[in-house]
């Protein structure tokens, strides 16, 4: 499960996607979105989903108040499966094994480097339809999630909450914790899908020759009526 916080006064909305990854394609299997809930009513959701669906592994974005949904689920749920990142030099961020303390997040901080890379791996995802989105929210978000400059954000006037929940799991995708926990290693199999893809374009155009002989075609006029 991935999680995106808002402050749910009305404006961004507090969001989270929930993806079976026990093959490729992935699969969207549950969404929330609301824009008026607290952080603290938002953690419970978030707490009770997620024991739902197998005890997922939570990974919250916690750029602005993030962090309260993660502490409250570790401190007042005790839930166990919460995704730690720290830096990892010219490498940005990965996932820890660590649960708190020094330079350790309890969750993962969108900076430039983490956008650029799950956005790119996303594109590359839905490209090759390697992650089945089912939820209209986010499908409308998708189409108005446009380039600028060197990263993607949302069109003026409208949101992209729900499409950051799939660009932090793409990102994740990416870990040496993801490909342990899946035996997936999601970026080898995305090239392969795509050399193949190259390989059938670059096939020559051929002729099939039945061994039939070519017939001249025979033309008839129609009598003038």
């Amino acid at each position: 499960m991935t999680v995106d916080v808002s402050r749910g006064k009305g404006l961004d909305y507090s969001t989270f996607t929930v993806f079976d990854v026990s093959t490729m394609p992935y699969e969207q299997v549950c969404i929330f979105r609301d824009n008026l809930i607290s952080p603290v009513d938002f953690a419970s959701i978030v707490f009770r989903v997620a024991k739902m669906y197998n005890e997922a592994s939570v990974l919250v974005e916690i750029n602005d108040i993030g962090a309260q949904v993660s502490d409250t689920l570790h401190m007042d749920f005790g839930y166990e499966n919460i995704l730690y990142t720290e830096n990892a030099g010219r490498s940005g961020k990965r996932i820890s094994g660590g649960f708190g303390g020094g330079s350790v997040d309890s969750g993962i901080r969108t900076t430039k480097s983490v956008k650029a890379i799950g956005c790119s791996i996303l594109k590359l995802l839905i490209e090759q339809n390697q992650l089945i989105v089912k939820d209209s929210f986010t499908i409308n978000e998708l189409k108005r999630f446009s380039r600028k400059g060197t990263s993607y954000e949302a069109e003026p006037g409208t949101h992209d909450d729900m499409v950051m929940n799939l660009v932090i799991f793409a990102w994740l995708t990416n870990q040496g914790f993801f490909k342990e926990m899946t035996d997936i290693n999601t970026l080898s199999r995305l090239r392969e899908r795509t050399e193949e893809q190259i390989s059938e374009n670059l096939l020559p155009f051929g002729f099939v020759d039945d061994g039939r002989e070519e017939i001249e075609p025979v033309y008839v006029r129609a009598n003038n009526w």
